[in-house]
């Protein structure tokens, strides 16, 4: 009778084992896979590093970049970018428009301009700032979540004074915040000038309040309504034009200009002139008025909602997962913000540690962007980067100009996006001149091509089990084409 039993109860066992995880993937594998998904991926002998101290070592090494040490020639290369250090008022001491005689509240369309022209060169070295980083630093994951959460509170550089304050935004609004909590970053993002001026936030005043009463259309709801959409409840939040109305009035007076209180720092002022102090109902909760201090209620309001909880954990899963959403996840990682009061850190913890995250089936299904592609293919390399300057015009070429994107919520991260067919061909155009050695960041000023790649040791670098497709076009290539053809596979452009 036992011996009967066996093969059911070793089915049994099979089949819970499956259950429970089979299609996990191998932890060699999984080496392969976090380096893909929490960074740019891999330097030459970074995956054998990975397997050495374990994928969970290296994930929990990644949650907390504070211990990673910043490697001196990255120091270095952010040292020689001379905006990099100056704050957002310094930035517009040293680069805002003036008129001839001095500071003028509203300047000329040719001094705007004028100023526009001298202060190009910020949004320049923001891209190159960024793209040091992506290439250099050891704390991946917290370059790729300053992406992230760029693209989701996005600032184009086209929009009024921000093309001087894209770099300081980041600095100072998103970087510091991308591991803690969500409340955190959404008031230093609301109350940022950059912002401010980007959603028009900065000339709302209440229809009642002093300088409300003097103006024919006083208040501003664009900033309100994409707070209460794009950076929390998400398109699915159901808002009612009565929250937006109540919020907008409730950020009347969150401006930009001179220090006037405490509370007024880096550029932005409380203009109580702006402000009617009274009570509020919003999102069915009764803000009680007191200034500035009600705006900061109501961000709270919103970042605890469970709809942002779900919108927010929605988008971390789609960009570390699969483009598809598990819905059981995003319900999991809701509960896990709302309940850590959006701890970002236990938030993304809790998504690396879960089995959809190993699960093979999500495993090499995204696709690069053009960001993510270009900076893959020059730290697979390992060759030395004399300046990136190029590389930033590499990206516009490819259809992702840094801090330039001109939707809500940055570019775009599907697949379906960067498969047109004008940005594909250019990014195999890429392809091939990586392959031969003939990115210029590598050798500015020099025509000349350096040694191509070597298209195994590229493919060893990123990890890469190539199909029999992919295989036979790479060995049918002529050999300064091989490395191209690899990139440019969908082995080279997936992760």
């Amino acid at each position: 009778m036992r011996v009967k039993l066996l093969p059911l109860i070793l089915l049994a066992c099979l089949l819970s084992a499956w259950e429970c995880g089979a299609q996990a993937l191998p932890d060699e594998a999984m080496a392969i896979h976090v380096l893909g998904r929490l960074s740019f991926g891999p330097f030459p002998g970074e995956i054998e590093r990975v397997r050495a101290m374990g994928w969970k070592a290296y994930v929990e090494e990644q949650l907390n970049p504070g211990r990673i040490p910043v490697p001196q020639a990255l120091t270095a290369r952010l040292a020689a970018l001379a905006t990099e250090s100056m704050d957002t008022v310094q930035l517009f001491r040293e680069y805002g428009p003036k008129a001839p005689g001095g500071p003028r509240r509203n300047p000329t369309l040719e001094e705007i301009q004028s100023a526009r022209e001298k202060a190009a060169f910020i949004q320049a070295e923001a891209a190159e700032a960024k793209l040091w980083r992506a290439i250099l630093s050891p704390r991946q994951l917290e370059e790729l979540l300053c992406d992230f959460w760029y693209n989701h509170f996005n600032v184009p550089a086209s929009k009024g004074l921000a093309h001087l304050w894209v770099g300081s935004f980041e600095r100072e609004a998103i970087r510091p915040h991308v591991l803690g909590r969500f409340g955190d970053m959404l008031l230093a993002v609301t109350r940022h000038p950059a912002m401010l001026i980007h959603l028009e936030n900065w000339q709302s005043a209440s229809p009642e309040s002093q300088t409300g009463k003097g103006l024919q259309r006083p208040l501003v709801e664009m900033h309100a309504r994409e707070l209460l959409t794009a950076h929390t409840m998400g398109a699915g939040g159901k808002v009612k034009p009565q929250d937006v109305t109540a919020l907008a009035n409730i950020l009347a007076g969150w401006s930009i200009g001179a220090p006037r209180g405490p509370q007024d720092v880096n550029g932005f002022v409380f203009d109580e002139r702006r402000h009617e102090s009274k009570d509020r109902e919003f999102l069915g909760t009764v803000i009680k008025g007191g200034g500035m201090s009600q705006g900061i209620k109501a961000i709270r309001v919103l970042a605890g909602r469970p709809e942002t909880a779900r919108n927010i954990c929605g988008k971390l899963v789609r960009f570390f997962v699969a483009e598809e959403p598990p819905k059981a996840l995003v319900e999991e990682l809701s509960k896990k913000f709302l309940d850590t009061g959006g701890d970002i850190r236990a938030v993304l913890a809790a998504l690396f540690e879960s089995r959809d995250f190993a699960d093979s089936k999500h495993a090499w299904n995204r696709f690069k962007s053009p960001l993510r592609y270009a900076v893959s293919i020059v730290r697979a390399a390992g060759r030395p980067v004399s300046e990136v300057r190029s590389l930033a015009e590499n990206l516009e070429w490819l259809g992702q100009g840094l801090y330039d994107a001109p939707d809500v919520s940055g570019y775009k991260d599907e697949r379906s996006h960067w498969l047109a067919a004008d940005l594909f061909l250019k990014r195999l155009n890429l392809s091939v001149m990586a392959g031969k050695g003939a990115l210029p960041c590598w050798s500015p000023g020099n025509w000349t091509p350096l040694e191509k790649l070597d298209w195994g040791s590229l493919a060893r670098t990123m990890g890469l089990k190539l199909s029999a497709g992919t295989a036979k076009a790479v060995e049918q290539a002529a050999p300064e084409l091989k490395a191209g053809v690899l990139l440019g596979a969908p082995e080279g452009q997936q992760y």
